[in-house]
C-alpha cells in the first residue's frame, strides 16, 4: 500500500543535477552580461584630437585620448631622450569645440630616467569635451574642479526627472 523509497536514488539526482544547470546558467548570464557591458561601453567613447609639445626632451606618446558626453580619459607613455627629470609635470587641457577650456588635469612625472619610459592614464569628468592641448610644465596651478562643470541641458534633465519621481512617488 504504501512504498518508501529508503535508497535515496530517483529524485535526489535530478535535484542537484537541476541545482547545478541553474548555477551554471547564473554564471554564464553573468559572464556574458559583463561582455557586452564592456563592449557597449568602449563603442560609446569617441576618439578625441590631441595636441602636444615635448620641451625637456620628454616625448609624449598618446595612445588613447576619448570622451563621452559627460566623462572621458586619455593615456599613453612618456619616455625621457635626456637625463633625468624630476617634478615635471604634465599639464592636460581640455577643451570643447568652440576651444572654451573647460578643465585641466596635471599628471606628475617623477625620476624619469634617461631612456625610461613611464605609462599613464587619467580620467576627467567635464561635459562636451573636443580636444585636448598637452604641455610640459614645472609647477602644478590646480586642477579644475569637476562638479562645476554640469551643463544646463543635463542640469534641467535632473530637475525633470526628480519632479516626475516626486509626482510618482510622492
Amino acid at each position: 500500500m504504501w512504498k518508501i523509497n529508503i535508497s535515496g536514488k530517483g529524485g535526489e539526482g535530478n535535484r542537484i543535477r537541476t541545482l547545478g544547470l541553474y548555477a551554471l546558467c547564473v554564471i554564464l548570464f553573468f559572464i556574458f552580461s559583463n561582455l557586452m557591458i564592456n563592449v557597449t561601453l568602449k563603442t560609446i567613447y569617441e576618439p578625441i584630437d590631441t595636441y602636444k609639445s615635448e620641451p625637456y626632451g620628454i616625448g609624449i606618446d598618446i595612445k588613447e585620448a576619448r570622451a563621452t558626453y559627460v566623462n572621458g580619459y586619455v593615456g599613453g607613455n612618456i619616455s625621457n631622450k635626456n637625463d633625468t627629470i624630476s617634478k615635471v609635470y604634465m599639464k592636460i587641457d581640455l577643451y570643447t569645440k568652440r576651444d572654451v577650456l573647460i578643465g585641466t588635469k596635471y599628471i606628475e612625472i617623477n625620476d624619469l630616467k634617461q631612456n625610461q619610459t613611464q605609462e599613464f592614464r587619467i580620467g576627467f569628468k567635464y561635459t562636451d569635451v573636443d580636444h585636448a592641448n598637452i604641455n610640459l610644465v614645472d609647477e602644478v596651478l590646480k586642477d579644475t574642479p569637476e562638479e562645476a562643470f554640469i551643463s544646463e541641458n543635463l542640469s534641467g534633465a535632473i530637475l525633470l526627472t526628480t519632479v516626475i519621481f516626486l509626482c510618482v512617488f510622492g
